[in-house]
């Protein structure tokens, strides 16, 4: 697959983290997780399981290093030069410190993620032990990369565009197949192709599928379950092309709703569009949560509430299609809303054993408010 962007965007990225490099006196930065190795060079791969790294000097130079049988892929898939390849029977730890000396010789100050979920305790601790015995401090730059992937360029809404819609179509798929006698299992293969049929490519986490009670766990996915007459089904997915994803959840029921469900779906939908309203240049992450929480509490219903409202979403791998790492609606966030910024609005209400109701929404926030850009026109009353 060649580079999703022109070697202009790419370039552009590399530059504003050179000219960051230069503010901190950082020599080089060593970039382990997959969406930021992703984002500062186009190189996309399911091998990311094994070890990999991007190298990137305050100089000028730019340097992948993966597995070698990977080598082909980020010849595919960037504009790279340098690409090294480490055989099965080396120690990649040792290929990094020796790569870095080629690319950066004498570095004295060197950025490393210290939070990515790819350079697990053992190999972080032996890089940074090789790095301070060659003479380099260690300098943690992981919200300098959280904060130049937050703004999405109108190359990276593009892509989420053309996942938003192939995630429509594949809730339009599934919600459409959610009726009583089905299987869960199929309203998740209607899902899965109408997700991949509409153009999407592998994901960065499995759709979800829970019907009846065990619409009442989170992440529960399908089963052999049929579903059942006057019950919902709580169905949430996200397409990804590019690597870019765009997620939705949305509840279908099958017939009248009564009680504490049918209670619950009235507040959900009042909950997110109260959130929506706070997700607009200058807006507040933490006064949408606390909007989208209080609307829940009027009805009598925040028993069933326990999560954030919602979360940044963009380039992503499994095991997550999210940026909530990044930024999330919740009590804590302190960073503001701005132009460019694309988040899912997801409350989902929950009581264990007996229903789950989800209504969602993934919007690019615009200079004047913000777009929706994933919606389900099935239901949710049928």
């Amino acid at each position: 697959m060649p580079p999703v962007f022109p070697a202009a965007e790419y370039d552009r990225r590399l530059a504003a983290l050179r000219a960051t490099l230069k503010a901190q006196e950082l020599d080089a930065v060593i970039v382990h997780t997959p969406e930021n190795v992703c984002y500062l060079s186009g190189h996309a791969t399911p091998g990311y399981y094994t070890y990999q790294c991007l190298i990137v000097t305050a100089d000028g130079e730019a340097a992948l290093l993966t597995r070698e049988t990977e080598t082909v892929n980020a010849a595919e898939t960037t504009n790279f030069e340098r690409i090294t390849g480490y055989p099965d029977s080396s120690d990649p730890i040792l290929a990094t410190a020796e790569l870095l000396a080629e690319v950066a010789p004498g570095a004295r100050a060197v950025g490393m993620e210290a939070r990515s979920w790819f350079l697990p305790p053992e190999p972080f601790l032996r890089l940074t032990a090789l790095l301070d015995t060659a003479g380099a401090r260690i300098t943690h730059i992981d919200g300098v990369l959280a904060a130049a992937r937050l703004v999405k360029s109108p190359l990276e809404i593009e892509q989420i565009r053309a996942a938003a819609r192939a995630t429509n179509a594949g809730m339009t798929a599934a919600a459409e197949a959610a009726v009583p006698g089905a299987s869960e299992r199929t309203v998740a293969a209607a899902a899965f192709g109408g997700l991949i049929a509409a153009g999407s490519e592998y994901f960065g986490m499995e759709p979800f599928v829970a019907s009846g009670p065990r619409a009442g766990t989170i992440h529960a996915s399908w089963t052999d379950r049929v579903v059942r007459a006057n019950e919902p089904v709580l169905l949430e997915m996200s397409a990804t092309v590019g690597r870019y994803n765009a997620p939705l959840m949305h509840t279908v029921w099958t017939g009248p709703l009564s009680g504490e469900p049918a209670a619950m779906a009235t507040a959900c939908a009042a909950a997110r569009d109260a959130a929506l309203a706070h997700v607009v240049p200058g807006g507040s992450p933490a006064a949408a949560h606390a909007a989208c929480k209080a609307a829940i509490a009027d009805a009598g219903l925040a028993h069933t509430y326990r999560k954030r409202s919602g979360y940044s979403v963009g380039i992503a791998f499994a095991p997550d299609w999210g940026e909530g790492h990044l930024l999330s609606l919740g009590e804590n966030e302190q960073r503001l809303f701005e132009p460019g910024m694309v988040v899912h609005v997801v409350p989902t209400l929950r009581v264990r054993d007996s229903a789950g109701i989800g209504l969602s929404a993934t919007v690019l926030i615009t200079e004047s408010g913000h777009e929706v850009l994933t919606s389900c026109d099935t239901g949710p009353l049928r």
